[in-house]
């Protein structure tokens, strides 16, 4: 543990006392604390995996950032024509009547989108309050549900899926309904502020300590835990995708079951993803994605923006088709992202953030976003 995740902790076991945290711990739980991480081993690596059951994926020589121009099996290009319907391209604007702009956290498969004002000066005025909702059809974000003024600098994450809408309240887990149907309720009063959590088809799912898997299937509703032994790193209904050590495993919500996956080397700390046809992770400036219907790994990207540079962290998304990567500075409203589509292994590299669910693909475009489906 470095020293911001030990000042992390400090701050989040007493989030409403005397000192308010600073704007700056906003968006930074995970991608500091994971830069800090990776600043403690050097960058690439040969990345090993097998795939129980599943057959065998080919070992991967991570490579240090470089163009695109020295793979000459590489596409790129600047545009997301050849990968999103143009029709279905909507402008969702960031400037909210008396708030902060818009900051987008989550998209769920149906193209919902969630997200927060951001974070004022001190990360605790009234313009940066509520969580906010947009959609396929475009337009202005509206207000789901108001939050307390104080907790904007601990709202790092969001998630949406069938169940409904997932969001940090302090040390607290709130949640809502089905498309934020229902009043807002507290899912977990225990669970830290800090582990990942995730919502996809009909269930929640968090991490509880580091070691315990909880999910439930309804704001409000009853819990399971599952000792897993594990990190959660992502999740795809049904199956929750836990890293201990180097070895990644699917844990099957519905019953607990687990299964070996993916065996990474040991100075591995990736950033990873999930969707019902793909895993993708990150690691070393190298981007691999591994197909879980046939067991094989289908692309890589081995030039990761940033990678090398500590003050941006790695962010990671999949949906049907496309893996999103975007690199985020820590402290800036600055980002560069690449959309790999794993069919035609085609790469798109924006200035920007991207975020991928299902077949939707958002993307900041100058002072606002654009929410589009990704190509069939």
């Amino acid at each position: 543990m470095d020293e911001f995740e030990r000042r992390l902790g400090d701050l989040l076991t007493a989030p409403f006392k005397d000192e308010e945290p600073p704007a700056s711990l906003q968006g930074r739980i995970m991608r500091s604390a994971a830069a800090a991480r990776h600043r403690r081993v050097a960058a690439g690596g040969v990345v090993v995996a097998a795939v129980a059951g599943l057959g065998p994926v080919a070992v991967m020589q991570a490579a240090p950032e470089r163009s695109p121009a020295d793979d000459p099996a590489t596409v790129t290009a600047t545009d997301l024509g050849a990968v999103v319907e143009r029709g279905t391209i909507v402008r969702i604007p960031r400037d909210l009547p008396g708030r902060s702009p818009f900051e987008a956290m989550a998209v769920n498969k149906d193209g919902t989108v969630l997200g927060a004002p951001q974070a004022g000066a001190d990360g605790n005025d009234a313009r940066s309050t509520g969580i906010w909702r947009a959609g396929p059809a475009g337009g202005r974000p509206a207000l789901v549900t108001e939050t307390a003024p104080g907790t904007r600098a601990y709202l790092w994450a969001m998630a949406a899926g069938d169940a409904g809408y997932l969001w940090p309240d302090g040390e607290r887990l709130a949640c809502r309904g089905p498309a934020g149907a229902g009043p807002s309720r507290t899912l977990d009063a225990a669970w830290g502020g800090r582990d990942r959590f995730f919502a996809d088809g009909p269930a929640f799912v968090w991490g509880r300590n580091a070691d315990a898997l909880r999910v439930a299937t309804a704001c409000g509703g009853e819990t399971r835990t599952y000792p897993v032994g594990g990190t959660l790193e992502g999740f795809s209904f049904p199956y929750a995708i836990v890293r201990t050590g180097a070895g990644l495993r699917q844990v099957d919500v519905r019953d607990g079951a687990a299964r070996d996956l993916v065996r990474l080397a040991a100075s591995a700390d990736p950033v990873l993803a999930a969707s019902p046809r793909l895993i993708a992770w990150a690691d070393g400036g190298a981007l691999r994605v591994l197909d879980r219907g046939t067991g094989t790994s289908r692309q890589a990207v081995r030039a990761l923006p940033h990678a090398a540079d500590p003050a941006y962290a790695g962010r990671l998304t999949a949906g049907d088709r496309v893996v999103a990567y975007t690199a985020a500075h820590q402290d800036e409203d600055v980002a560069e992202s690449v959309v790999l589509d794993v069919r035609t292994g085609r790469e798109v590299r924006l200035h920007g953030e991207v975020r991928a669910a299902g077949g939707w693909l958002l993307w900041r475009e100058g002072a606002d976003y654009r929410l589009a489906r990704v190509r069939s």
